[in-house]
């Protein structure tokens, strides 16, 4: 008998290393945008937000704001949704410093594929690790705030409660 627990103990310390790591293994991750999605994102980037964020995501201190390492980038998927759609309305303050220039509104301007294409490759560059987020999303918030016809201000950002179910 001694010999038979002897061995079942052998078994089951040899097989803990193995479960912990399929544990891990099956343990939900954040969805990983794609190399396709990334490139389609830049591109429109480097079309439609460069100028004001500039190429390295910085931004022109006390003129536009950085997205680097942003709170607003990798925070709620939705407010960020938003804020593109409906632009925000300063002065607003960010890591201390104010910012007052307006962040036009795309929502006539770039469609839901362009949206998720630009905000996912933010997302996962310029330091910001987040889910991507999908056109799908994109166009269940423009949806959803359709009837809102002004800027998000700096109060509104910083209260900020999602309205819709988390699914980037």
């Amino acid at each position: 008998m001694t010999r038979f627990v002897s061995e079942m103990k052998g078994l089951l310390i040899a097989t803990i290393p193995f479960v912990f790591a399929a544990h891990i293994a099956g343990a939900a991750e954040p969805a990983k945008a794609t190399p396709e999605q990334l490139d389609e994102g830049k591109k429109n980037y480097m079309t439609v937000c460069i100028a004001c964020h500039q190429p390295t995501g910085a931004g022109l201190p006390g003129v536009f704001p950085s997205i680097v390492k942003s709170d607003y980038v990798t925070g709620s998927a939705e407010r960020l949704v938003v804020q593109v759609l409906k632009g925000i309305q300063p002065p607003f303050k960010y890591n201390g410093v104010t910012y007052v220039q307006i962040m036009i509104p795309q929502e006539a301007i770039l469609t839901d594929d362009k949206i998720a294409s630009i905000l996912t490759f933010v997302r996962n560059s310029f330091e910001n690790n987040a889910s991507p987020i999908s056109p799908e999303f994109v166009a269940a918030v423009r949806k959803h705030y359709a009837d809102r016809k002004t800027m998000l201000t700096e109060a509104e950002m910083n209260n900020w409660k999602d309205a819709l179910p988390a699914k980037p």
